[in-house]
């Protein structure tokens, strides 16, 4: 959950930004994100709605297995539909720094974030006070320890992202994901919520969360 919501949108839009800088020639990549809104001064809106009470008890009520059976020690299987994704997005404080920015749908084992992200903590002083607004869609799955994933397609603005620079996208963001395993566990959910989870998939409509056990 932690890595779906919050550590794998910073991985993807920073692959995305390191591929787009060395494809093409410097004129190709300056003309996109001058032309294209790749990279945008304001942020764009990303409607979310609101849940209703029952539905956010039931997203919190899944979450709160996911942890329970993590902290005891005990193997259980927790699926979260889009809406239980949204709902925790709208309203859940582990997620506010999301709110109002991203905006997730799931649908034939697929998942599909709009962003529209703040870049102000890259280290490029270019990227001050600038934002990321796009979609993602992508294939995904963490078992074993091991986080991969595969970009389907990819939007920043009115860019569509051509198939070339995805595979390149694609090998790039899971050589990062194993090189740098330590780095996106430590995200709020914590280094030991992640040993404890056996494995996170995407099936059909849903996104299924086990825990392992003893």
């Amino acid at each position: 959950m932690g890595c779906f919501a919050k550590g794998c949108l910073t991985i993807l839009i920073l692959g995305f930004l390191c591929i787009a800088g060395v494809v093409g020639s410097c004129w190709y990549v300056y003309h996109k994100l001058a032309t294209n809104n790749l990279i945008s001064d304001a942020p764009a809106a990303v409607q979310l709605e609101q849940p209703s009470e029952p539905q956010y008890r039931a997203a919190e009520d899944s979450l709160a297995r996911v942890k329970s059976a993590n902290t005891s020690n005990r193997e259980e299987t927790v699926a979260f539909t889009a809406a239980d994704l949204n709902a925790l997005l709208a309203k859940d404080p582990d997620f506010r720094d999301l709110e109002g920015h991203a905006r997730i749908d799931i649908q034939n084992s697929t998942m599909t974030i709009t962003l529209s992200v703040p870049l102000d903590s890259m280290q490029w002083s270019s990227m001050k006070g600038r934002w990321f607004n796009g979609t993602i869609r992508f294939r995904g799955a963490y078992e074993n320890g091991e986080l991969r994933i595969k970009i389907e397609s990819a939007r920043g603005g009115d860019y569509e992202v051509p198939g070339f620079i995805l595979s390149g996208m694609n090998s790039a963001i899971n050589k990062a994901l194993r090189e740098n395993t330590n780095d996106w566990q430590k995200d709020d959910f914590g280094e030991e919520f992640w040993r404890n989870i056996k494995s996170i998939r995407l099936e059909g409509d849903k996104l299924v969360v086990t825990t392992r056990s003893g």
